[in-house]
């Protein structure tokens, strides 16, 4: 047997990439080829004359690349990152369920899955196996029902049938390697994992579904997101999670929810990113910015479930949405799952969330299990340490720390070149150019969106700049400290001034200070391909560019929050 316990080591201490990499010899290959034999991947890796080694060669490359594909991950093989370790070492875990599943079949023994018996080993054995294809359900007979729609085939889910049997081995095959012993099956027509996202069909656990935009059924009371051997440590005032792969430790709050300030600095993600997040069209000027007032802001995975917006999660604290109001997270998620798709299902399927269809740029509904989470009663549920975890979870993706960084940004759509937004009849986009100003207009858009129009009108007044056109840097210069001394006190009466004005002002300047961010009208532009449509109409034009596209109605605007 391999010795996986020391790959799950390397799991713990995240050092799984410094010793499992392309050339590496370490008695850690050892284990991690005999693990890969196991897996089926025997032929990938010549193991009938190299036999056991603890080299990382060409072979085990293969390997790995085998294995990614049939799993629906993305690798080059030359290393194993925690996430694909972590997949492997849950692969092998699901291995004796194979066997017993194999088991049933070949002696024709179905009745040994008692679904109407939670407790039931073999029942939940027949449960996790249906979680590692991303099939969920309130209880194994829902998730088994739910399986036999994504099949086309027939089923109460109060017995497992050979039909049934056959076609989630043969599903279950397709994660594996060919020199895997398999049994000899004829499952008729199956489609590969992870169709489809999480349950299926017009009914759940007795409840009928409405569709995702809407409906008042309740999701059910049995947490999906405990699943696939969730552990947790309560100690009191704290709560540690494992998946295995990452824990961490949240603070816990009264009367109920979690939260942990994150680890992973945005600053430091753009600063090591930069080509990757300008492949999402976003220039060297506008990832400054963002550096800039990241600092300023919660860290890429941060997580809070204890106050009034039920779950935040990200840099920017996008929430669930309190009481029966929409949330900017799901339009956050929609993104990462419009984007990486594949990284969405790996998270969020197996739980059955996703995002109700009228879900827009800006704000929108998680669904869970079909079901729109749009009532205090259903949105209290992801107060649960587990719901926290998951989420966190999926904050270490690079993936979704890129669409975390793309998607701040995009909060520019929702007031710069916005018409509604205009002062004095002209767009922010053209009274505000500078990287340093506009840095400054997003930083109070974050904490006060409602009030960035009459601030910019207010400092227009005083220094009676009132021709964009005209504008040099000085003009520019004079206008952002007039707006920076309005922005300070300034208040409608709904709600306290913006917080901590002038110290979030003083972070930002200090990257000018340095050299990062430019004081020149014209240095902000947010897309590549805008700059490229537009700049040989331009002349002498200061203005910011509108994304290439940019539909303004497509970006709703954004109320301050009641503190």
């Amino acid at each position: 047997m391999a010795n996986v316990e020391a790959i799950r080591d390397l799991l713990r201490t995240n050092s799984i990439s410094k010793f499992l990499s392309v050339n590496a010899r370490n008695t850690y290959v050892v284990a991690f080829r005999e693990m890969l034999n196991e897996l089926g991947f025997s032929n990938e890796l010549k193991m009938s004359s190299i036999g056991s080694s603890d080299f990382f060669g060409n072979e085990v490359v293969n390997a790995v690349v085998s294995f990614a594909r049939r799993n629906k991950l993305d690798s080059t093989g030359m290393t194993v990152t925690p996430f694909l370790g972590a997949t492997m070492v849950e692969r092998h875990e699901t291995l004796p369920g194979v066997k017993t599943l194999e088991g049933a079949i070949a002696n024709g023994q179905y009745a040994q899955f008692n679904l109407q018996n939670t407790a039931d080993r073999n029942n939940i054995v027949l449960r996790s196996l249906l979680q590692t294809l991303g099939i969920t359900g309130t209880t194994t007979q829902d998730a088994l029902r739910n399986f036999a729609l994504r099949k086309g085939l027939s089923s109460d889910g109060y017995q497992l049938t050979e039909s049934l049997a056959k076609a989630l081995l043969a599903d279950l095959y397709q994660l594996y390697g060919d020199g895997l012993s398999k049994l000899s099956i004829n499952p008729g027509t199956t489609n590969p994992p992870w169709t489809g996202t999480g349950n299926t069909g017009n009914t759940n656990g007795g409840y009928t579904n409405p569709g995702t935009t809407g409906g008042t059924g309740v999701p059910p009371v049995t947490n999906p997101a405990i699943g696939n051997n969730l552990q947790m440590d309560d100690r009191g005032g704290t709560i540690v999670i494992s998946d295995g792969s990452r824990q961490i430790q949240f603070r816990k709050h009264q009367p109920l929810g979690v939260s942990t300030p994150g680890f992973n600095s945005l600053v430091t993600f753009v600063e090591q990113n930069k080509d990757r997040l300008v492949e999402l069209d976003l220039t060297y000027e506008a990832l400054q910015v963002m550096e800039s007032i990241a600092k300023n802001e919660g860290r890429m995975d941060a997580i809070n479930s204890y106050d009034r917006g039920i779950l935040s999660i990200g840099t920017y604290q996008w929430t669930l949405g309190r009481d029966d109001k929409d949330g900017e997270l799901p339009a956050l998620l929609k993104k990462f799952r419009d984007q990486f798709p594949d990284s969405f299902r790996r998270h969020f399927a197996p739980l059955g969330i996703d995002v109700s269809q009228d879900t827009n740029t800006t704000y929108g509904f998680l669904t869970l299990n079909g079901l729109a989470v749009n009532s205090p009663q259903v949105k209290e549920q992801f107060r649960d340490p587990a719901w926290g975890f998951r989420f966190w979870r999926a904050l270490q993706e690079p993936d979704f720390q890129a669409v975390q960084v793309e998607h701040a940004l995009d909060r520019l759509k929702n007031f710069y070149w916005k018409p509604s937004y205009a002062v004095f009849g002209n767009l922010l986009s053209t009274v505000i150019t500078s990287a340093y100003g506009v840095a400054l207009l997003l930083d109070n858009h974050v904490n006060r969106p409602a009030w960035i129009k009459p601030c910019v009108e207010l400092a227009m007044q005083q220094t009676g700049l009132s021709n964009p056109s005209t504008f040099n840097d000085q003009n520019e210069r004079d206008l952002i400290q007039a707006y920076l001394n309005v922005r300070h006190t300034y208040t409608d009466g709904s709600i306290t001034p913006m917080s901590k004005s002038l110290i979030r002002a003083q972070a930002i300047y200090a990257d000018v200070a340095a050299g990062k961010l430019s004081e020149k009208r014209g240095s902000f532009q947010l897309s590549n391909k805008a700059v490229a449509a537009y700049d040989t109409f331009r002349g002498a034009d200061k203005s910011a560019l509108p994304p290439v596209f940019y539909e303004p109605g497509e970006f709703p605007d954004m109320e301050n929050e009641r503190e």
